[in-house]
């Protein structure tokens, strides 16, 4: 049966109208009853995978960035030395008909002296996928090409500079391939993930919690409790504190002029709209603290990306920047 948009439904099946002020039944053919209906205060109507509904605006994104900064998925944000590999989400609550581990590496004192996030380890039900960089992606051991569909029907493919490995509607990873990963999940895993980004449960005050579940006592209480073992040839946590801890106040003045990481909270920059939705305070300080041992101008481009690609989560930024910024892939 046909809806007033042109779509196809078949009997018995729910829909939405155009605005979400419906909410319509299909029964036969030119059958279709419809009862008021609207989005709830937290919800939105819009199109998702092809689906018109009302779906929630609560974020829930997890981002892991150069530099060691984190996003949770109920936006909490914490910062620690990071150059080990590390659980950033699993299931910790069994689905009889889904499970997934997400485990990330941080590379750290590669050339120029930068924190790059590789290997990425992605295991979803019975399939593992290793991406060790934009191109280079292995589904249960096997060199795919990209655009790829896994047998159990997760999509791989790249998109906007970023490779995206999509489990809709549970999970959707997006990977620079460098030093941005982003982790979107849905509603249905609300309160079963732990690891670095949390728990997502709407309380952003319980994130920092151990493996075992106990509140952190440090960042690094926290960092070593996710950090997993077998996976880093060398891994030293404490090592990124004691170069943090070197940098000078010339450095630093430097970095936190105008001209470097201050971009990041201009009231009237390109990051502007976002400021109301995502505070860039975290983003900021892992610039002008990475920026000390790192190549200034990736540095500088790094932190952009990271806090601009959690911007675009909301809809609300677009990609002048990277142009305007010089912060094209080499620059």
């Amino acid at each position: 049966l046909l809806a007033g948009d042109g779509s196809l439904f078949q009997p018995k099946q729910l829909f939405w109208n155009g605005d979400c002020t419906r909410r319509c039944r299909c029964f036969r053919r030119n059958l279709i009853q419809c009862d008021p209906r609207h989005c709830k205060s937290d919800e939105e109507c819009a199109l998702r995978n092809g689906v018109r509904g009302c779906f929630s605006t609560r974020s829930s994104f997890c981002l892991a960035a150069g530099g060691g900064v984190f996003r949770t998925f109920d936006g909490a944000f914490l910062r620690f030395p990071a150059n080990c590999a590390f659980v950033l989400s699993t299931i910790c609550q069994k689905l009889p008909d889904f499970s997934f581990q997400l485990i990330i590496n941080f590379d750290k004192w590669s050339s120029p002296n930068l924190t790059v996030i590789s290997p990425v380890y992605f295991y979803i039900n019975e399939e593992q996928i290793l991406i060790s960089d934009r191109n280079t992606v292995k589904v249960n051991g096997s060199l795919v090409s990209i655009p790829f569909v896994t047998g159990l029907s997760t999509k791989i493919f790249s998109q906007e500079g970023f490779l995206v490995i999509d489990s809709s509607p549970d999970i959707q990873i997006r990977y620079n391939g460098f030093n941005v990963i982003k982790i979107t999940i849905g509603e249905r895993l609300q309160n079963k993930v732990c690891g670095l980004c949390g728990n997502f449960n709407g309380d952003r005050t319980d994130d920092y919690a151990t493996l075992r579940g106990k509140p952190a006592l440090s960042s690094v209480g926290l960092a070593q409790s996710w950090k997993t073992n077998g996976m880093q040839k060398s891994c030293n946590e404490l090592q990124y504190s004691q170069y943090a801890a070197s940098c000078d106040n010339v450095q630093i003045q430097e970095l936190q002029s105008d001209s470097y990481c201050l971009k990041l909270t201009d009231m009237k920059g390109f990051f502007q709209p976002c400021y109301g939705l995502l505070d860039p305070l975290p983003f900021y300080e892992s610039c002008f603290l990475d920026g000390c041992y790192n190549h200034k101008k990736v540095q500088l481009c790094g932190s952009l990306a990271a806090y601009g690609e959690a911007c675009r989560t909301f809809g609300i930024l677009g990609t002048e920047w990277i142009e305007k910024e010089n912060c094209c892939k080499g620059a």
